[in-house]
C-alpha cells in the first residue's frame, strides 16, 4: 500500500570539484539532497583524500541524543575521493521516502579502516602505516555528529541536505601542534557541517598574480566584525583555487540569518586568499562579503600584491 503525506527525498554528497553545476540546481521535483565540501589542505603534497562512507542519517525529533528517532538517509558504503569534488559537484548516494518536518541532527558514519591519504609521491598513508593517519578515538567505525546551524526543512516539494565535511580542519599535519615535529602524516580531527542547501548560497572569484591565475592559492572563510583583530573572527571554511585559479565556497549560510543571531549581529563574512608556498606574493582579505540564499556572490578577480 502506497504511504500518504510523504515525499521523495533524493540524498547525495558532493564535495566542492571542478564542475559548472551547481546542486542547487541538480535533482528533480521533490528531492532533497546531502552534500560534502572540500578545504585547503597541503595541496603540494596530497594527491587525493579517500574517505570511506558508511552511512548518513538525520532525525526530525527535537530530541537530538542518541536517543534521538533517527532515520538513514543514504547508506553509500563506499570510498569518496574528497579532493576530486569541488565547485559544485556531487556525488548522488540513494533516496527514500521521508514525510515533511525540519531535520534536528545528521549524523555520519565513516571507516577509519578503508580510508586513506594518498601523497604525490604515491605512498599512501592509513592508520597503520609509517607516516600514517592518527585516527585517535575515531579509528574504526565512528559516528560523526553534524553542526547545523540554521534549521534544514524538509518540505513537501523536496529540499538539499548539505554536509559540508571540511577536509583542511579533519586532517591536521603534526606541524600545527609541534612546530618541531618532522612527522609527514595527519592528525584526524573531523570537522564537519551541515546546512539546508535550499537556503543557502554561495562565494565565488577568481585569483590571480601579474595577470596569471594562481593554483592551490589557500583561501579561508571567516565570520567576525572586520573591524575586529582577525584573532576574533570564526573560521567557518576553507578552499583552494584551481589551475585556472577559480574558487567556491558552497552552501554558505544566508548573511540575514546572523542579523538575527545577538551574539553576531556586528559580524559579516570576510574571505583571505594566501598565496601557495611556491609564489612570492602578499595576502589579500576581502570583508563584508554578503551571501543571499540560492545566489552565487562573484567577487571577481582577486590580484595577489
Amino acid at each position: 500500500m502506497p504511504r500518504l503525506g510523504l515525499r521523495h527525498l533524493s540524498m547525495l554528497i558532493a564535495l566542492v570539484a571542478c564542475s559548472d553545476s551547481s546542486p542547487q540546481d541538480a535533482g528533480g521535483t521533490g528531492s532533497t539532497r546531502v552534500i560534502l565540501s572540500d578545504a585547503p589542505f597541503p595541496f603540494d603534497r596530497v594527491a587525493r583524500v579517500d574517505l570511506y562512507i558508511v552511512t548518513v542519517s538525520g532525525s526530525l525529533s527535537p530530541d537530538t541524543s542518541a536517543a534521538g528517532a533517527f532515520v538513514t538517509l543514504a547508506a553509500p558504503h563506499r570510498s569518496i575521493n574528497l579532493l576530486a569534488l569541488q565547485n559544485g559537484a556531487f556525488d548522488e548516494l540513494g533516496r527514500l521516502d521521508l514525510a515533511p518536518g525540519i531535520i534536528t541532527a545528521v549524523r555520519l558514519v565513516i571507516d577509519t579502516d578503508s580510508s586513506s591519504i594518498t601523497l604525490k609521491d604515491g605512498r599512501v598513508l592509513t592508520g597503520t602505516s609509517t607516516p600514517g593517519i592518527a585516527w585517535q578515538s575515531s579509528a574504526g567505525r565512528p559516528t560523526l555528529n553534524a553542526l547545523i546551524q540554521e534549521q534544514i526543512l524538509v518540505p513537501e516539494a523536496g529540499g538539499t541536505v548539505a554536509i559540508d565535511f571540511d577536509v583542511g580542519k579533519a586532517f591536521i599535519p603534526p606541524q600545527e601542534l609541534d612546530p618541531t615535529s618532522t612527522d609527514e602524516g595527519f592528525i584526524f580531527s573531523p570537522v564537519l557541517r551541515a546546512a539546508d542547501g535550499t537556503r543557502t548560497g554561495s562565494i565565488v572569484g577568481r585569483v590571480s598574480s601579474a595577470g596569471q591565475p594562481v593554483t592551490d592559492a589557500s583561501l579561508r572563510l571567516y565570520l567576525g566584525n572586520p573591524a575586529g583583530p582577525e584573532n576574533t573572527w570564526s573560521v567557518l571554511g576553507t578552499a583552494h583555487t584551481s589551475a585556472a585559479g577559480d574558487f567556491n565556497f558552497g552552501f554558505v549560510t544566508r548573511s540575514d540569518y546572523w542579523s538575527g543571531v545577538p551574539s553576531q549581529q556586528a559580524s559579516r563574512y570576510i574571505v583571505a586568499v594566501d598565496p601557495p608556498s611556491d609564489l612570492v606574493a602578499g595576502r589579500v582579505v576581502v570583508p563584508d562579503v554578503v551571501v543571499s540564499a540560492g545566489q552565487a556572490t562573484d567577487l571577481g578577480t582577486i590580484p595577489l600584491p
